[in-house]
């Protein structure tokens, strides 16, 4: 190992060990930077100079608030987001991915499901759970690797965002509703827990636009259903048939409200069919039939989510936090360095 020449070098290098044994203690991506903050200053800072003054780190609530812990910190954001790119971001919970199409043609979409908005000016932040698109917001933006939109005729482009719309409020509907059901069982909570992945993958596939993997969309799609019922009668009576046909799911429903009119089921193909594709046999699916089948399946999943007992209701709802103490106030000014033009991109 060399020898570093500055503070950044020298963290970079105890990161690099310090994110090693996170990862083998399975420690998730997204909770990493402020763990391996944590860890350098109690393993690799022995003393700190604040002015004059030379003091030792302490433990976490002595120093989480001062100014060098938040330099160190937005360091190794800065660093994490240099080895990992935006993964470092996903699996926080706080988007989804969706699916919707511009000119015929499929694309993914990471839709935010928990926002933030400034609150107090350096002292608080407003986190906030919108039920749909609200006003100050483009769900265009959210598309990702997405076609120049601006650049296509009005009507199309027209036509494109209410096609983002739609499926980001479904999204966001579901999330805010599912997220938040009453949990009787064991069994209602592992179902729940499944839904929304379903969900995810489906609509990763689908974006894909690739035949075969428009056809391993299909089993995601009926899983999402299958347990949006199950889960619904599971926590109506404590019990749920087993079966894959959604039509007869239905039918079984304990008493209470209907999540959705038994011909929304018509959008879904019989479960036989659904398993053929799952392991890739069946007829050829287009992208229009996948893409309907998806809207069918959020159709579905929110129906539920809408009827379903719930121990709160937080979709809208807005509340005001205290900001982090370790946050830097221009954490950007910390970014990983540019690394060096090669010579043949300075030709």
């Amino acid at each position: 190992m060399s020898v570093p020449t500055d503070f950044e070098d020298a963290l970079g290098e105890s990161l690099d060990v310090i994110d090693r044994e996170l990862a083998k203690d399975e420690v998730p991506l997204r909770d990493r930077p402020l763990r391996a903050a944590r860890d350098f200053v109690t393993y690799c800072v022995m003393q700190v100079a604040v002015g004059e003054e030379i003091t030792e780190p302490g433990k976490f609530l002595d120093y989480m608030a001062s100014d060098w812990f938040k330099a160190i910190y937005a360091r190794t954001i800065g660093w994490y987001t240099a080895r990992y790119g935006q993964a470092v971001k996903s699996g926080s919970g706080k988007s989804h991915t969706g699916c919707t199409l511009v000119l015929d043609t499929p694309f993914a979409m990471r839709i935010p499901v928990v926002t933030k908005r400034p609150g107090q000016p350096g002292e608080t932040i407003w986190v906030c759970f919108p039920k749909q698109v609200e006003d100050d917001e483009d769900p265009l933006e959210w598309i990702v690797d997405g076609p120049n939109v601006r650049e296509l005729p009005r009507s199309d482009g027209l036509k494109a965002r209410r096609q983002a719309i739609e499926i980001a409020n479904a999204v966001r509907a579901i999330v805010t509703s599912i997220m938040a059901i009453e949990l009787p069982t064991t069994r209602v909570e592992g179902m729940r827990d499944a839904i929304l992945p379903h969900l995810d993958r489906a609509a990763s596939l689908i974006a894909r636009d690739r035949p075969e993997e428009r056809k391993h969309a299909q089993w995601d799609l009926q899983m999402a259903c299958e347990l949006a019922l199950k889960l619904l009668s599971e926590q109506r009576s404590g019990s749920f048939k087993e079966s894959h046909d959604l039509y007869h799911l239905y039918d079984s429903l304990p008493d209470g409200p209907s999540p959705f009119k038994r011909t929304v089921l018509r959008g879904i193909p019989n479960w036989q069919l659904m398993a053929e594709w799952r392991y890739g046999g069946g007829p050829a699916i287009s992208t229009a039939q996948a893409f309907a089948r998806y809207r069918t399946a959020l159709k579905v999943v929110a129906g539920v989510g809408a009827v379903a007992e719930h121990k709160l209701r937080f979709g809208g709802a807005r509340i005001e936090i205290k900001r982090a103490p370790y946050l830097h106030e221009d954490p950007e000014m910390y970014l990983p360095r540019r690394r060096a033009a090669t010579d043949e991109e300075k030709a």
